[in-house]
């Protein structure tokens, strides 16, 4: 049946465009969920005009049990994030006939096609263009999707008690007093902030890191194995004060919209097994990366302070060795120094391959030094 004499109300943008027949007539649209007769709701954007209808109430309801997945939930708040930074667009407003204001292709969110097939047979994502190359999704209703992800058990607020913060902490790290001061500063006065460290491997951001895990309280991931279960379910257990993040470049999009929700509110939810639960965590976020280009701007946004740090030179690379690795693994400066200069001359300029090889050590020796670099060496990639 063609549908006709539609009027767009002053509430459409806001909540998803609200669609209203005009006549006793035409007024045996069924909603596209329900498939019961319906005289207004929230209409499903499609080329050059709107392609269905679903009842708010009931869009609302599917979007309450997609959200029981964790991965779901997490794909929807990153999709209304991505609609809301960059609504209206204008192309898509024509190309749609005004039905949705932003319309995106699953590379422009980076999310599979199969993923978001997920969310396209719920009827929470429609298909506003298509071509034989390129396929144009936007969500249905978003405001009304938003507001039903909202309905959970206010987040109750944790009392976490701050780190200690030693006096030597960063010690090891040559140079960077400024960068030291500012960290410090915001962990000991509990100041909201997070770092995103930026530079190639083996410099002084994988220091900065591993100094930082030594203290209480922090939770410590690699982004390319975190998922969103798994963070969500160390916020709960764990609610941790500081998390350390390396290689957050490779961060799954689950992961993400994990993060999004955490780092700007502080807000943990969890919805499983139809129970819902959530609270309220302060904490600060360390991430090191070798670039940053890869990283969502949403996610980028989050990070307050960020710090491209350069390579380091030979005498900051020995200088760093000696002090590291007497201090943290109980060997002599001299040797210490020694393992520095022969892992710059010799293998990768990295301090963690410095402090494997003092790991490796059978006696305190520079001979059982240059057995180690030389095993190493023998079969490091050519």
């Amino acid at each position: 049946m063609r549908l006709m004499g539609y009027d767009w109300l002053a509430r459409s943008i806001e909540i998803g465009q609200i669609w209203k027949l005009a006549s006793k007539e035409e007024r045996m649209a069924l909603c596209k969920i329900c498939f019961q007769e319906i005289e207004k709701g929230i209409a499903i954007p499609g080329h050059q005009h709107a392609s269905g209808i679903v009842h708010e109430e009931c869009l609302a309801t599917v979007t309450l049990k997609t959200a029981e997945d964790p991965q779901k939930e997490g794909l929807l708040r990153f999709l209304i994030e991505y609609e809301e930074q960059h609504a209206p667009h204008e192309w898509s407003q024509h190309v749609s006939g005004q039905s949705t204001d932003i319309s995106w292709e699953w590379t422009d969110v980076g999310v599979s096609a199969t993923r978001i097939r997920s969310l396209l047979n719920a009827n929470l994502v429609s298909i506003v263009f298509s071509t034989n190359s390129a396929t144009y999704y936007s969500l249905i209703g978003r405001s009304v999707v938003k507001e039903a992800l909202g309905r959970r058990e206010e987040p109750s607020s944790v009392a976490v008690t701050s780190p200690e913060i030693p006096d030597n902490l960063f010690d090891c790290i040559i140079g960077y007093d400024d960068v030291k001061e500012e960290i410090k500063f915001t962990l000991k006065e509990k100041r909201k902030g997070h770092f995103l460290l930026i530079g190639p491997p083996a410099t002084a951001k994988s220091l900065f890191l591993m100094e930082l895990g030594k203290l209480s309280g922090k939770y410590q991931a690699t982004g390319s194995t975190v998922s969103a279960a798994g963070l969500t379910d160390a916020f709960f257990q764990y609610e941790p004060r500081i998390i350390l993040l390396d290689e957050i470049d490779k961060i799954r999009m689950d992961a993400t919209a994990v993060l999004l929700s955490v780092m700007e509110t502080g807000d943990v939810l969890e919805t499983k097994h139809k129970r819902h639960r959530g609270f309220k965590l302060e904490l600060n976020v360390f991430a090191a990366c070798n670039t940053d280009r890869s990283i969502p701007r949403e996610l980028l946004s989050r990070f307050d302070t960020k710090l491209h740090i350069p390579p380091y030179t030979y005498e900051e690379f020995v200088s760093i060795c000696r002090g590291y690795l007497s201090r943290y693994e109980g060997i002599s400066e001299d040797i210490a120094e020694y393992i520095g200069v022969q892992t710059w001359q010799h293998l990768d300029k990295d301090v963690r391959t410095a402090r494997g090889i003092a790991r490796r050590l059978r006696e305190s020796s520079a001979t059982d030094v240059d057995r180690v670099v030389g095993f190493l060496k023998k079969y490091q990639k050519r």
